[in-house]
């Protein structure tokens, strides 16, 4: 049997927010106050940024746009048979508020970040981008899904994770404690074990 197809969905329908916060039991916030967490969560995001200069060949790309936190870009991790990159640079953005992601003037910059080979298989390999996406899915659980389509007998069954996985959770619990707060964490904490709460299940027939 075929492995189950992943790929990395972004959605800004704010109700995708609010079926996960009821999954989850995490009440939705206001949009200031989820600006507010978002925003704490920058100095995180700065050292994954410089962990991908360092360490993993990103580069910091020529941006004139203030809106961006950072703007990278690095070669296609795919060769042709002379070794040359074979795609166009990857572009790695996020912006500096969290309210850019639900802007609709920028509902395809994201998707093109999102549906990207930066997702689709650089995150794989390179653990900062993974850092990345379950940070996000934290941040902003319902925005970035990770989803499992197997097609089977009875249907399409997709498998659709809304939260990082529970181990990620525990070992960035003072940095996820300084971003949301003991309480939050907690909560976080607990519907990332709960399968019913950080996954749901979605069967399409054939």
């Amino acid at each position: 049997m075929a492995h189950p197809r992943a790929e990395v969905i972004f959605s800004s329908d704010v109700r995708n927010m609010d079926e996960w916060a009821r999954r989850t039991s995490i009440p939705l916030t206001t949009a200031d106050a989820l600006g507010a967490t978002y925003a704490r969560a920058h100095r995180w995001l700065q050292v994954l940024r410089l962990r991908l200069l360092n360490d993993h060949n990103w580069t910091d790309a020529a941006c004139n746009d203030n809106r961006m936190l950072f703007s990278l870009e690095t070669s296609s991790i795919w060769r042709s048979s002379v070794g040359l990159p074979a795609g166009p640079k990857l572009k790695l953005q996020l912006p500096v508020h969290a309210s850019s992601f639900f802007s609709p003037e920028r509902r395809v910059q994201w998707q093109m970040v999102f549906h990207s080979d930066i997702f689709e298989s650089v995150r794989k390999i390179c653990l900062p981008i993974n850092d990345i996406l379950n940070l996000l899915q934290c941040l902003l659980t319902g925005v970035v899904t990770l989803t499992f389509e197997e097609n089977l007998p009875q249907g399409i069954h997709r498998t659709i994770r809304g939260l990082p996985p529970p181990s990620w959770v525990s070992e960035n619990e003072g940095a996820l404690i300084d971003i949301f707060g003991v309480a939050h964490y907690r909560a976080l904490s607990r519907a990332c074990r709960d399968t019913g709460s950080a996954y749901k299940l979605e069967v399409i027939p054939h």
